[in-house]
């Protein structure tokens, strides 16, 4: 079976590149890849988000850490399951069972799922990395989004071609991002980031590892059902909140503000603030970027991962 993921990341770290998987009951696998050795680095994605975002951050880290890009329940090659917190958090924290005490990176939707887990068990964790963290306050006023419509194909949903052109705009950006001299990426039925790994010792599709989370109906479902799961349960996220206890492991927030609506920057500014103070960690804004730090400034991200893990 093709898998697009790992032959791309393969290459990106010149090979040493494990698939690996871990039976969550019933058959139900998690599947993640990993390179390197040291202390272990679980990167944890957004909500519709591949954790192939993280590809420049998880090469910067193979070198001396054993860095883990791991796919939730639905996404990439990870089994799907009914969608909860609970699923998600549970994943997490068994992964994190697995692979021995880590340092955790989280991003928007993740970042949040990361708190989740160090509140659950501070025990497996080494230290905490949060890239623009969603926050249960941010959808305090959200109107509801429909849940997909499983008896249709999801490319019927009024959200997929958002959705599929985000997607693309993204995969490009990585493999901007990683080969900024190359020259522009075809399509991924083209021959996606040909160009770009030509440098890197073979053939390396980022684009077409990206748009692999989209490749089947059941993953499109995932991501379709992923933000109505999210906003069904702004209440339980809440009280997550009001219960977690932080244990003093070093934390680092960074917030980005680039492509921010202004109005929003200062509130989640705030939020961050606070959130920094509760755990007493570092909380840096970075104007330079956006949204995606992991793919925007991979290199403060490694950074940060360096400074919460030694």
């Amino acid at each position: 079976m093709v898998d697009p993921v790992a032959e791309a990341f393969g290459v990106l770290v010149g090979g040493g590149l494990a698939r690996r998987e871990l039976d969550r009951g019933g058959g139900r696998m998690l599947r993640w890849v990993e390179a390197g050795s040291g202390t272990p680095v679980v990167l944890e994605a957004g909500a519709m988000s591949p954790v192939v975002g993280y590809a420049a951050v998880f090469r910067g880290l193979a070198a001396d850490h054993r860095v883990i890009a791991y796919d939730r329940a639905g996404y990439g090659v990870s089994d799907p399951a009914p969608l909860s917190v609970d699923l998600q958090v549970g994943d997490l924290v068994a992964l994190l069972e697995a692979v021995g005490p880590a340092v955790l990176v989280g991003h928007s939707w993740g970042g949040l799922l990361a708190q989740f887990a160090t509140w659950d068990r501070p025990d497996l964790i080494r230290g905490l990395v949060l890239l623009d963290p969603s926050h249960e306050s941010y959808w305090a006023d959200a109107a509801p989004i429909p849940h997909p419509d499983r008896t249709q194909p999801p490319a019927t949903d009024p959200r997929y071609p958002e959705i599929l052109q985000t997607a693309h705009e993204l995969a490009h950006d990585i493999t901007r991002t990683l080969f900024p001299a190359a020259t522009e990426p075809h399509d991924a039925g083209a021959g996606a980031g040909a160009g770009a790994g030509a440098g890197a010792g073979g053939s390396l599709d980022l684009v077409g590892a990206w748009l692999a989370y989209l490749g089947r109906d059941e993953q499109r479902f995932v991501w379709l059902e992923e933000l109505p799961m999210i906003l069904d349960r702004l209440g339980e996220l809440r009280v997550r909140r009001e219960r977690g206890v932080w244990t003093g492991l070093p934390v680092v927030l960074l917030t980005a503000t680039k492509g921010r609506p202004p109005e929003w920057t200062p509130r989640v500014i705030a939020t961050q603030d606070q959130l920094a103070g509760e755990c007493y960690g570092r909380h840096q804004v970075v104007p330079e970027s956006g949204h995606y730090l992991q793919i925007d400034v991979p290199e403060l991200v490694i950074a940060c991962v360096r400074e919460v893990g030694t």
